[in-house]
């Protein structure tokens, strides 16, 4: 099992899931929590990786305080490791309860 973090800004929520298949050999499962059979990888800052579907655009989005990252549509999953290599996630919700920056005005909007 890999730890990973689930942002969903149609809700607001972000959690933190065990996903049962490894990554590395299958996105499968990611595409299914997603919701997108396209995805994009998202390197981030200290070697973490963000996973989100590709043209979301019209999807509620979030970005991340002190961060220059591009805003994200959807649903999002991040672990850590490298583009060539997802790993488990060694962060806590906490740290992402922290700087996830919701960017639309009213839940679910």
């Amino acid at each position: 099992m890999m730890c990973a973090i689930k942002i969903d800004p149609s809700n607001r929520t972000i959690e933190e899931i065990q996903l049962a298949v490894d990554p590395n050999r299958s996105l499968g499962e990611l595409r299914s929590i997603i919701g997108a059979e396209e995805l994009e990888l998202i390197p981030l800052d200290k070697g973490f990786i963000l996973l989100a579907g590709l043209h979301g655009e019209q999807k509620p989005s979030f970005g991340f305080c002190d961060l220059e990252e591009p805003l994200i549509h959807g649903t999002a999953v991040i672990l850590g490791g490298s583009p060539r290599r997802l790993r488990t996630l060694h962060e806590d919700k906490a740290s992402f309860d922290m700087i996830v920056d919701w960017r639309n005005e009213e839940k679910g909007a």
